[in-house]
């Protein structure tokens, strides 16, 4: 219990120091990009007028330190009130863009694994391939004219746009199924490359192939003795995979209008809005490091030799 303790210490003062270089770099970009005068006025009444760029970086660590994220310089909202609009639509999107990913790649590997060779093979592999190689953009284009002729024929469930899941989980669900798929294509066919592959490693070890020549049950041996050292992989490419995801959301929401922060922050990068830029690139770096750290513990659990 000290081992996992002192590991999750570990992994949090690393993704302080991350989420302090991420500070850094966008504070250093946000002074070099100002795009005019007007707007460099505005960041400097916000960040200290007078002051050397040290005081002025101070100040926006101390804002940082009281969740205090600046003022939208085009929208006339605070950027907290702007993300916190924002977060739950991509939160919506990444979750169960994650657990679909996850669900059908995972499930489509060990299907494969089991039959390598067969007709399920040849047609897993096929459509992997396929998945990997479709752009997001054009899986999420062919998606949207899909519910735009699905809403053309009376089924007018599948839409774009965002509906909280307090307000109506149905509406919620209806418009989030299309945006999921779109996410999770290209992660679920390249997570069933690597738990096929993983499952074969495992199944050609000799103890697998003792406790075959025993009698033991096919099942019991691909749950007891298979899937737990071949799932790890699959994690830790699930945790680099993470970031890409994370990208091509950005993608999904502008295709689909969820108003997440991909939109807010394509919006911002449009109009110049360098707070709310420098906003978003933290939520994103935090959500990443997030990410990161609950596949490290994942990783920890399964495997307690891991650093």
């Amino acid at each position: 219990m000290a081992g996992l303790a002192l590991f999750v210490v570990r992994r949090l003062l690393g993704i302080a120091a991350l989420v302090w270089l991420a500070t850094l770099a966008t504070f250093g970009l946000f002074h070099v990009g100002v795009p005019n005068r007007a707007a460099d006025a505005q960041i400097t009444a916000q960040l200290g007028p007078g002051q050397p760029l040290t005081g002025q970086y101070l100040h926006y660590l101390a804002r940082l330190l009281h969740g205090d994220l600046g003022q939208s310089l085009t929208q006339g909202l605070s950027v907290d009130a702007l993300l916190g609009r924002a977060l739950p639509p991509t939160l919506s999107l990444m979750i169960g863009g994650l657990v679909l990913w996850l669900a059908i790649g995972v499930a489509a590997g060990i299907v494969s694994a089991l039959r390598p060779g067969s007709l399920a093979d040849r047609v897993i592999t096929g459509s992997t391939l396929t998945a990997m190689i479709v752009p997001t953009f054009l899986t999420a284009l062919l998606l949207l004219e899909l519910s735009a002729y699905l809403n053309r024929s009376g089924l007018l469930w599948l839409q774009s746009g965002y509906v909280p899941i307090t307000h109506n989980p149905g509406a919620w669900l209806g418009r989030m199924v299309l945006p999921w798929i779109a996410v999770a294509a290209t992660q679920a066919g390249l997570t069933a490359r690597i738990t096929r592959s993983a499952i074969l490693d495992v199944l050609g070890e000799d103890y697998i192939r003792m406790a075959r020549a025993k009698g033991v049950d096919q099942r019991r041996i691909l749950v007891r003795h298979v899937l737990r050292p071949a799932i790890i992989p699959v994690i830790t490419t699930a945790a680099a995979g993470f970031g890409t995801l994370l990208g091509a959301a950005a993608i999904v929401d502008q295709t689909f209008a969820l108003n997440g922060i991909g939109q807010a922050l394509l919006t911002a990068v449009k109009s110049g809005d360098l707070m709310t830029i420098m906003g978003t690139v933290l939520i994103t770096v935090i959500l990443i490091c997030l990410a990161s750290l609950l596949a490290d513990l994942a990783q920890k659990m399964l495997d307690p030799q891991v650093a």
